[in-house]
C-alpha cells in the first residue's frame, strides 16, 4: 500500500477522472483517493477504468461534512488535495442556486477547515474558472484583475476563492488557485457542448445550438491534469496561475469543426433560443505559468477533437441509455 496519498475531490467527474488517471500514471509509489459524491452528472462507467489499479480508492463523501474529511485526513497520510469537486453547469446555477452555493462554497470552506485543524497540512490546489472576471470583450484578464461575476456558478467560484485567500493569511493553509478555461476529452457529460455535438453526431441525430457566438478558449482534459500538477509542483503557495487554452473558438467554429472532422454537417440544424446570461467572451493572460513555470499545453485542438470523438466512438455504453443524447 502507498505511503503516501493525494485527494482528489470530484475524481468521479470529467475532469476529475482525467486527473486521477494522470495522477496514478505518473507517481508509481503514491496512491489516489478520489473523494466523490453521487449527483444528476455520475455515471459508475467514469470510474471504472481507474477501480483496477490497486492504488486507487474512492469514498463516497459529501465534502461539507467538515468532520468526516478531517477523519480521512487524520487516517491517511495526505501529501497533496486536488480540489475539483463542483456544480459547474451555468444553466442549472439559475435554477438551483442553493445547491451551488452548498457545493462550491459550503463544501470548499469544510475542506479549508479540515486542513486547518491539520498538524502537518496538505497543501490544496483549488480549481477555480476563467467565469470570474465576466465578459471580456478584448484583451485578456490577468490573475490581479478584479472579479465580476454574473451568474449564481461564477458567484460561488468567486465566494470560495476569497475564503481560500483567507485561510491562507490567517491560518496558514497552504492553498493555491489555479483557473481554468473549457474543457474537453474522454468522459464529459453530452450536456456540454463538445459532448453534445460529438454525441449526436455519433447517434445521426440532427441537432440545434442556442443562439449566439460566445468565444471560449477550449484546452484538453489531460492538458489540463498536467497543468494542475505543475501548479502544485512549481507554483508558490498564496499564488494564483492562469491555464492557457489551445485554441478560442466560438460555439459556432466548434460545431462546424466536429462534424466536418465527423463527416456529419447536415446534422447541424441551426441555432434557436438563448442561454440565460450567456457572455460573450472569455479570455485569460497566461503570461505568468508561461513564463514562470514554463508550462505550455501539448495538445492541439484538432489533435485533442481526434482524440475526444475516438473516445465516444469506442465507449458508446457510457453515454447511450443513461445519457440518452
Amino acid at each position: 500500500m502507498p505511503k503516501e496519498w493525494f485527494i482528489v475531490t470530484g475524481g468521479s467527474g470529467f475532469i476529475g477522472s482525467a486527473l486521477c488517471d494522470y495522477l496514478l500514471k505518473k507517481y508509481t509509489d503514491e496512491g489516489v483517493i478520489n473523494v466523490s459524491k453521487h449527483t444528476y452528472a455520475f455515471s459508475p462507467k467514469s470510474i471504472a477504468f481507474l477501480e483496477k489499479e490497486p492504488r486507487y480508492k474512492v469514498v463516497f463523501m459529501d465534502i461539507t461534512q467538515t468532520a468526516e474529511f478531517y477523519k480521512l485526513l487524520s487516517e491517511k497520510k495526505v501529501k497533496k488535495i486536488f480540489h475539483l469537486a463542483a456544480e459547474t453547469h451555468v444553466d442549472r446555477s439559475f435554477l438551483y442556486p442553493q445547491d451551488f452555493l452548498t457545493s462550491n462554497l459550503l463544501g470548499t470552506i469544510s475542506i479549508l477547515e479540515a486542513i486547518r485543524h491539520m498538524k502537518e497540512k496538505p497543501l490544496l490546489y483549488y480549481m477555480s474558472t476563467d467565469e470570474v472576471f465576466g465578459e471580456k470583450i478584448e484583451g485578456f484578464s490577468k490573475e490581479s484583475d478584479p472579479l465580476t461575476p454574473r451568474n449564481p456558478y461564477v458567484a460561488s467560484k468567486v465566494a470560495a476563492e476569497a475564503y481560500c485567500h483567507t485561510w491562507y493569511h490567517c491560518y496558514g493553509v497552504p492553498v493555491i488557485i489555479g483557473r481554468s478555461m473549457n474543457n474537453f476529452g474522454p468522459r464529459q457529460h453530452p450536456e456540454k457542448l463538445i459532448a453534445k455535438i460529438i454525441t449526436r453526431c455519433l447517434s445521426n441525430k440532427p441537432f440545434s445550438l442556442y443562439r449566439g457566438k460566445s468565444v471560449r478558449g477550449w484546452i484538453y482534459s489531460y492538458d489540463t491534469a498536467d497543468a494542475i500538477d505543475t501548479i502544485l509542483e512549481k507554483g508558490e503557495i498564496g499564488q494564483i496561475y492562469h491555464i492557457p487554452c489551445t485554441a478560442y473558438k466560438n460555439v459556432l467554429e466548434v460545431c462546424k469543426d466536429i462534424t466536418k472532422l465527423m463527416g456529419k454537417e447536415e446534422l447541424f440544424v441551426g441555432q434557436e433560443g438563448h442561454r440565460l446570461k450567456d457572455d460573450a467572451r472569455y479570455a485569460l493572460d497566461t503570461t505568468k505559468i508561461r513564463t514562470n513555470l514554463k508550462w505550455e499545453p501539448k495538445t492541439g485542438w484538432k489533435e485533442g477533437l481526434i482524440e475526444t470523438v475516438n473516445w465516444y466512438k469506442t465507449h458508446k455504453d457510457f453515454w447511450e441509455g443513461i445519457y440518452s443524447p
